[in-house]
């Protein structure tokens, strides 16, 4: 018997006060800080019974993307099953479709905005570097892609969405995002913005046109790994080694400066494109929430 078949029943009163969006996102925050937490327990753990040379080098980074999105994925069916009482439809169908054409979407629109750079004469491939490291570039961009819309689009959107609606959700999901990549190395105020106005609003419009958490998972990982893993250029403040040797010299505006192109005028510009494109996909894909309150005097 499926689990959301045992979801939690009591009085009407008592639902109502458990179903309010900002009971909800209580518990949902709280299941995934207690995720997130067993993970880090666990790979300590982990840490402990292996040479330490080697944990350092591979087993910690493939011990943390395992058990960090295996507990957010874990804690996210949990909670929709208990506290939604239904399937998790956003990850249990169309994984396939949705995952490939998110990271196409991520490799394809970083690439077109690394492309523009070097054309500007502000990115330069030297060559290929030697030894990449692609590896843990991958298992870093696998988990910010899980762990983080897990966070954002599953829980945070979706649950602010039932009682603000989907505009002032978009809005409020973005900034939050944004302001979580705040504590990033070389972040700034520009960055911050940046990175609201792009990855925020559009990973918020592609989950409600699609209704699926894989497309921005992966367009999220791709966006990442192409980044680092393929042209070397700082992900969202940290410094990466990937397959080509390339370097970033200009206008910190233009290139984003330490920060990496996230923070550049030409990813918001092109981004922002996108995104009036997504909201009219949006107005025309009958996804869009009205705010509770409008839904009352319906």
């Amino acid at each position: 018997m499926a689990l959301y078949n045992h979801s939690i029943q009591m009085g009407e009163k008592s639902m109502k006060v458990l179903r309010f969006p900002l009971i909800r996102l209580i518990f949902a925050l709280s299941i995934f800080g207690i995720g997130a937490s067993l993970a880090n327990v666990f790979v300590g753990f982990v840490g402990d019974l292996v040479n330490e040379e080697a944990f350092n080098t591979w087993v910690q980074p493939l011990c943390e993307m395992i058990l960090q999105c295996g507990f957010a994925l874990l804690g996210y069916w949990i909670f929709v099953s208990f506290f939604d009482g239904r399937p998790t439809t956003e990850l249990s169908t169309g994984f396939a479709k949705n995952s490939v054409l998110g990271i196409l979407l991520g490799l394809i629109f970083i690439s077109l905005i690394m492309g523009v750079l070097a054309i500007l004469g502000y990115y330069k491939i030297d060559g290929l570097n030697s030894s990449p490291d692609i590896l843990n570039i991958l298992m870093m961009s696998l988990i910010a892609g899980v762990v983080e819309e897990i966070l954002l689009r599953g829980y945070f959107f979706r649950i602010v969405e039932e009682g603000l609606g989907t505009w002032i959700s978009v809005g409020i999901s973005a900034l939050l995002f944004g302001f979580l990549h705040a504590w990033n190395p070389n972040a700034s105020l520009i960055s911050s913005v940046s990175i609201a106005l792009t990855a925020g609003v559009v990973l918020a419009l592609l989950f409600v046109i699609t209704r699926n958490l894989w497309i921005v998972i992966g367009m999220h990982l791709a966006w990442n790994f192409t980044l680092g893993g393929v042209y070397s250029a700082p992900i969202s403040g940290g410094a990466a080694k990937g397959f080509f040797n390339g370097t970033l010299d200009g206008p910190e505006i233009l290139t984003g400066g330490a920060f990496g192109p996230e923070a550049s005028v030409i990813t918001v510009g092109v981004f922002c494109l996108f995104s009036i494109y997504l909201i009219f996909k949006t107005i025309k894909s009958n996804q869009v929430v009205k705010p509770l309150w409008r839904r009352k005097n319906d």
